[in-house]
C-alpha cells in the first residue's frame, strides 16, 4: 500500500495545471514566458488573476488530496510520503520532462490537510512577508526556512517533520534562480 501511495502521489503531483491552463485556454506554453515556471505566480503575471488563482487552487488541491489518501491508507507514514512525493511530482513532473513548478502551493495544500493550524501559521507569515517585501519568491524562501524550523519544534523527530524539512530544502533549492536575481536586485515585485 505504501508503494501505491508513493506512486499515486507522484503522478498526482506531476499534473502541471499552469501548463495545461496555458496550452488549453491561452494556446501558449507558460514555460516560454516570464520565469519559465508553470506555477501560480508565473500564470498570474502572464495570463491574469483568474489563471493565477486557478493554477494555485488546483496545485493546492493535488497536495491536499494526496495527503488525504496517504493518511487514509497509510497512516502518518503514508501521509508524510504522500506530502513529499506529491511535491516532488510537482517540482519534477514526468509530463514536462522533470522540469516544473517550485512546490509552494502544493506544499501548502498538503500541510493544510495534515495540520491546518501549522499551515495557517505559515500562510500568515507568507502574507506578511509579501506585504513587506512585495516579492513572492523571497517570501516563499523565508517561509520555507521557517517551516523547517517550526516542524522540528512542532513534530519533534517524526515522519512529518522529516518530510517538511526535505520539502523546505527543495523549495529553497528550486528558487536558486530567484536567489541570484534577488542578489542582483533584479527580482520582480508582485505589486
Amino acid at each position: 500500500m505504501i508503494a501505491l501511495i508513493v506512486i499515486l502521489s507522484y503522478i498526482l503531483g506531476s499534473i502541471p495545471f499552469g501548463f495545461i491552463i496555458g496550452k488549453v485556454i491561452f494556446k501558449t506554453d507558460l514555460r516560454k514566458l516570464g520565469s519559465g515556471n508553470v506555477g501560480a505566480t508565473n500564470a498570474l503575471r502572464n495570463f491574469g488573476r483568474l489563471a493565477g488563482f486557478t493554477t494555485f487552487l488546483f496545485d493546492f488541491l493535488k497536495g491536499s488530496l494526496a495527503c488525504y489518501l496517504g493518511e487514509k491508507f497509510g497512516g502518518e507514514l503514508g501521509q508524510a510520503l504522500a506530502m513529499f512525493f506529491v511535491v516532488i511530482g510537482h517540482m519534477y513532473s514526468f509530463i514536462l520532462k522533470f522540469k516544473s513548478g517550485k512546490g509552494v502551493a502544493t506544499s501548502f495544500g498538503a500541510l493544510l490537510q495534515i495540520d491546518y493550524r501549522f499551515a495557517l501559521v505559515l500562510l500568515t507569515i507568507f502574507i506578511v512577508l509579501v506585504l513587506i517585501f512585495r516579492i513572492v519568491s523571497l517570501s516563499s524562501i523565508i517561509t520555507a526556512v521557517i517551516a523547517a524550523i517550526l516542524a522540528v519544534f512542532t513534530y519533534k523527530l517524526s515522519y512529518i517533520s522529516l518530510a517538511i524539512i526535505l520539502i523546505a530544502s527543495m523549495v529553497v533549492y528550486k528558487h536558486k534562480d530567484n536567489i541570484r536575481r534577488l542578489k542582483l536586485g533584479e527580482e520582480k515585485k508582485i505589486f
